[in-house]
């Protein structure tokens, strides 16, 4: 039969174990939040595209991507993700040399003024792509 202190130390361990893997598990679902800054404008053609072209080729991508679109001014697009309950709200900025994406809002994505659940980053990662693709085709 066991001791008291053994069955307490054991107790002890699992519990630990159990507090550090949920430490772990929650760390590995944020990231630093992802922003892409001046990415080149390189289209098909070689040439340069007009702002215009470029704002164009953007709202499709986020259009493609299941991104709501406001092109709200001349030389930004703001473009808001919602997968379920979640929602991502990005300010994309751009001339006809280059385009950014950067962090505005976000709903029930761990958004703690550093981090964020690693999904955000992966929608961006996916939209810039997209971007460069409809850009690509100017």
């Amino acid at each position: 039969m066991r001791s008291n202190t053994t069955v307490q130390r054991a107790f002890l361990i699992a519990l630990t174990t159990l507090v550090l893997l949920l430490l772990l598990s929650a760390c590995a679902r944020t990231q630093p939040v992802l922003n892409i800054t001046d990415e080149p404008v390189v289209t098909g053609s070689g040439e340069t595209p007009s702002a215009s072209a470029v704002r164009d080729a953007i709202i499709e991508a986020c259009r493609a991507k299941k991104w709501l679109v406001d092109p709200s001014q001349d030389g930004l697009v703001i473009a808001t993700a919602k997968v379920r309950q979640h929602t991502a709200v990005v300010d994309i900025r751009y001339t006809p040399e280059s385009y950014s994406i950067s962090y505005r809002d976000s709903e029930v994505l761990l958004y703690d003024g550093n981090m964020i659940h690693r999904n955000y980053n992966k929608w961006v990662q996916l939209l810039s792509e997209r971007v460069n693709l409809e850009i690509n085709k100017l």
